[in-house]
């Protein structure tokens, strides 16, 4: 939440044009427009007149980080075996020479 803009901090739940959410997110309208169709983000409203919850975006934003850190904790733990066993394939080649 340190970096969320700080014209939206301590207001309620109140809703957000998808414009707004465009700049808080930093993804495209169209973006935007497809994770609501998906469920990600929970919007009211039709056309020019959707809104979208903002605790909707903040739940999005805070669960999304979750994932990125499982994926980079991942990521390293990948690397961390794939260094393990480059090790131990060059420790066998030289034993077969």
């Amino acid at each position: 939440m340190d970096d969320f803009p700080k014209a939206y901090l301590g207001e309620e739940d109140r809703g957000v044009t998808i414009k707004e959410a465009c700049e808080i997110l930093g993804y495209s309208r169209w973006t935007i427009e497809r994770m609501i169709k998906r469920g990600e983000l929970i919007a009211y409203g039709k056309n020019k007149k959707k809104r979208i919850h903002l605790s909707s975006i903040t739940q999005y934003r805070s669960g999304s980080r979750a994932v990125a850190d499982r994926e980079i904790e991942a990521g390293r733990e990948i690397k961390r075996v794939s260094k393990r066993h480059k090790k131990a394939l060059k420790q066998l080649e030289e034993l077969l020479k």
